[in-house]
């Protein structure tokens, strides 16, 4: 982008570079979708290209990633998207972890440690969850496909450092280059990596232009749900190009380790009473923090041991009490 034009004369920020039409044009690819409001921003991006002719593929394919534990509320809107991009012609297709990889499985019937808020390297449940499904998936996969990434710079400074380290041990989110060179070994592309979170926003809620608007307008009526259910708010311009403060809420599995019970907040919980109840699995990662309820060598007392078996057995029967009071899904 040429930012020494004046600033009306910019092109808006979903406008395509050239290397990006060449790069999705000259490839088969896949796009990774979890139903966040990132992947949902790639996703409905590259069905504008299509509508208006800027990408031609003959099938458009996205896998979502379903841990088997999603807020109900995210997952209705990324299924209903799906459905409609399936009439759209989109191959639409769902991976799921196997059992022994499931998050709740592996904290109460494995012993693993939950992960800590804010730990820096690559997450045991992210790599169990997430990745090894998708990695069966690529195996399925014939020739080259490259991978379309909603991944983005901005979203948290831990997120930044890891996009810009190559080869560090976060392993899914982190390797892709600077921006002008956005492939990593050919086999995975993040095309919106410069978007900032107000833009996504403004994606997501239909504000761009009017014939943007138009073309898109059944697509926008889905995605709009996004900006309620994170509960965006988004403050006055800033000075020159400096972009709006914008607020949202944070989504992981439903009661992720790894984001603090402060985030766990909302509109959400508040229509949904016995939700609050999901509060209580925090207590529950503290209890199975605890030293003496792992296995730890006396010597190393700062390693992650697994969760005693004693513990795990006096700790899952609050488990099922906290699904029961919320009426949600975490183990079958």
């Amino acid at each position: 982008m040429n930012m020494e034009l004046p600033l009306a004369e910019l092109p808006p920020f979903y406008t395509p570079s050239p290397e990006a039409l060449t790069t999705i044009n000259s490839r088969e690819w896949v796009c990774s979708f979890s139903g966040g409001k990132d992947s949902t921003s790639l996703v409905t991006w590259i069905e504008w290209l299509r509508r208006t002719k800027q990408v031609s593929v003959n099938t458009p394919r996205l896998v979502l990633s379903d841990t088997g534990v999603e807020f109900p509320f995210l997952q209705e809107t990324a299924s209903k998207l799906m459905e409609h991009l399936s009439k759209s012609g989109w191959k639409c297709e769902v991976v799921r972890p196997l059992p022994k990889e499931k998050l709740y499985n592996n904290i109460f019937g494995r012993g693993l440690n939950p992960i800590h808020p804010g730990i820096r390297n690559m997450r045991w449940c992210t790599r169990s969850t997430k990745l090894s499904p998708m990695q069966r998936f690529a195996k399925t996969l014939e020739g080259k496909i490259l991978q379309l990434s909603g991944v983005r710079y901005g979203e948290s400074k831990t997120r930044d450092g890891k996009l810009q380290k190559q080869g560090c041990s976060a392993g899914g989110e982190c390797g892709l280059p600077d921006p002008d060179k956005p492939i990593r070994g050919g086999e995975v592309y993040a095309p919106i990596v410069n978007w900032r979170t107000c833009q996504v926003v403004d994606w997501l809620s239909g504000g761009v232009r009017k014939d943007v608007r138009e073309v898109m307008s059944d697509v926008f009526k889905l995605t709009w749900n996004l900006i309620d259910i994170y509960e965006v708010k988004k403050g006055s311009e800033g000075f020159g190009l400096m972009p709006p403060k914008v607020t949202a809420l944070r989504f992981g599995c439903i009661g992720c380790p790894a984001i603090g019970r402060d985030k766990l907040t909302g509109k959400q919980l508040q229509d949904n009473p016995s939700w609050k109840a999901l509060k209580r699995l925090y207590q529950l990662w503290e209890e199975c923090r605890l030293p003496q309820n792992r296995l730890l060598p006396k010597r190393k007392m700062k390693l992650h041991g697994p969760i005693r078996m004693e513990a795990r057995q006096r700790l899952f029967p609050k488990l099922l009490a906290i699904q029961n009071e919320a009426g949600v899904v975490l183990v079958t």
